[in-house]
């Protein structure tokens, strides 16, 4: 074998296994992989808005576009993802409160994550099978289901893009034993901070950059310990600085998250078992096995697996799942969606496994007469494809018993009221005050929904069943509106 050049991530996996993968073979793969997405996930072109849609495509039109641009810079103030808002905005200008075009652009932001996977697998060093059913995994997860139709978790998604972005683009160079130039590191960082500035996620990138030079390059030793650190890993290091400001804009900025109730961070052994339990359960959506004793159990094995020989695939992605939830890891109430660039490091890690698991079995079998007869390939090939089978239809099982069910009650009042509005049309001169006196939500979507319908930066509305308005502030309102018996009612 060919010595692999210095810095160079080695092939992981036997020959014998990348020999299968011709054109033709890649091809009908890859055609498989877009079949399977487009199955499971083109109903999604057809949901609605749900009300987390309508506050954050508020919230992200009314600041004006160049606030929207430069606020990506600011990460000192601790502004509130503000890649989503190149994700809302744009596509309101352009289609207005329709949301099939956001849906098919979700969708494709998507599929491009499906194909980072793989590449994500292949810059590990898996072999092209292995880093196909890595890319299968995350065509549609069950236990992840929202994901895949609910329009707010594109920050989930936008920064799964970047983040495997930016690590793609930063592997790629050191394989070939060089370290990033000037321009590659403005690469770099744009694709980091794009990341950071999708979702709180990101900030994990520096240690995976120091895992992947410790795993894949060579480890340092005590001796040059220090040179190992302004050479190879001075780009983690700054990126952790990068990262810090980050934090610091998030926990104290003027518009931090930290002094909402739901980001206070819980540092407690309870909280950690709780989220073990619900990320494990969602990652076997089939079934919901896990308690404290599995939760050990299966952490065991899975360090198990990546220990036993030096296979650095296994190693560096153990890292990775311990690594990327920890943003979340101590909030409450977070799960599904939130796991989704750990994700990737499963996809990967169980794809290996897995391949390794057929292959070992398909051996053993060629001592069985029912299975003696096929040769190794044969054999192969159908425990690879019994096992895409089974996923596949574990999948389309969840989706029919609860995904669907789930999908359609997503946003259907948004959408009624948003189809009030198209009906009756309304139009309320510039500079107005405009009141609701009764609307069918909760909380302020009334108002979002208005606000995005208008398109007005000076015009004051006023929800009087939030905010309650006396009669002489009623009578000074230029146009007053209510929603009864299901429709939109213009009074004055």
């Amino acid at each position: 074998m060919t010595p692999s050049p210095k810095g160079a991530t080695p092939s992981l996996e036997p020959t014998r296994q990348r020999a299968i993968a011709g054109p033709w073979q890649r091809l009908a793969f890859a055609a498989l992989l877009l079949a399977c997405f487009l199955y499971f996930n083109w109903d999604s072109v057809h949901m609605r808005f749900v009300e987390d849609d309508m506050m954050n495509m508020a919230g992200y039109w009314r600041p004006g576009p160049w606030y929207l641009v430069y606020s990506h810079f600011l990460i000192w103030r601790g502004q509130y993802r503000p890649m989503g808002g190149l994700f809302y905005v744009p596509m309101l200008q352009l289609f207005g409160l329709n949301p099939m075009p956001f849906q098919v652009l979700y969708l494709l932001l998507l599929v491009t994550n499906v194909y980072l996977v793989y590449r994500f697998a292949r810059v590990l060093g898996c072999a092209e099978l292995t880093a196909g059913l890595a890319a299968l995994i995350p065509c549609y997860h069950a236990g992840m289901s929202s994901l895949y139709y609910t329009l707010s978790n594109v920050y989930d998604v936008l920064c799964c893009l970047f983040y495997l972005g930016a690590f793609l683009y930063y592997a790629r160079i050191r394989q070939r034993g060089r370290m990033p130039g000037a321009g590659q590191l403005a690469v770099f960082f744009l694709l980091y901070l794009c990341a950071l500035n999708s979702k709180e996620m990101a900030v994990t990138l520096p240690l995976v950059l120091v895992a992947y030079e410790w795993i894949y390059q060579a480890p340092p030793r005590w001796k040059t310990l220090l040179r190992w650190l302004r050479g190879p890993v001075r780009v983690a290091l700054f990126a952790a600085i990068l990262a810090g400001i980050y934090v610091y804009g998030r926990a104290l900025g003027p518009e931090g998250l930290a002094a909402q109730p739901s980001y206070r961070p819980l540092l407690s052994m309870h909280r950690v078992w709780e989220f073990q339990i619900t990320a494990l359960n969602t990652l076997v959506s089939f079934w919901h096995p896990f308690g404290r004793p599995s939760v050990v159990i299966f952490w065991v094995v899975v360090w198990y697996l990546a220990l036993r020989r030096p296979r650095p695939v296994l190693r560096f992605c153990c890292v990775f799942l311990m690594v990327t939830p920890l943003p979340v890891e101590f909030l409450t109430g977070r799960g599904e969606a939130t796991l989704y660039l750990p994700l990737a490091g499963w996809a990967v890690f169980f794809s290996v496994i897995f391949v390794g698991a057929a292959r070992a079995i398909s051996e053993f079998l060629a001592g069985e007469p029912l299975f003696g007869r096929f040769d190794r390939r044969t054999r192969f090939a159908g425990l690879i494809a019994a096992g895409i089978c089974l996923w596949v239809w574990g999948n389309y099982n969840v989706k029919q018993s609860s995904a669907r069910i789930s999908m359609a009650r997503a946003g259907r009042v948004t959408e009624e009221v948003i189809q009030q509005f198209r009906t009756l049309h309304p139009y309320v001169k510039p500079g107005s005050q405009v009141v609701f006196l009764d609307d069918p939500f909760e909380e302020f979507d009334m108002a979002f929904i208005a606000e995005l319908w208008f398109r007005d930066r000076s015009l004051s509305i006023r929800l009087h069943r939030k905010t309650p308005l006396s009669p002489q502030e009623l009578a000074k309102a230029d146009y007053l509106f209510t929603y009864t018996d299901g429709k939109l009612v213009q009074i004055r």
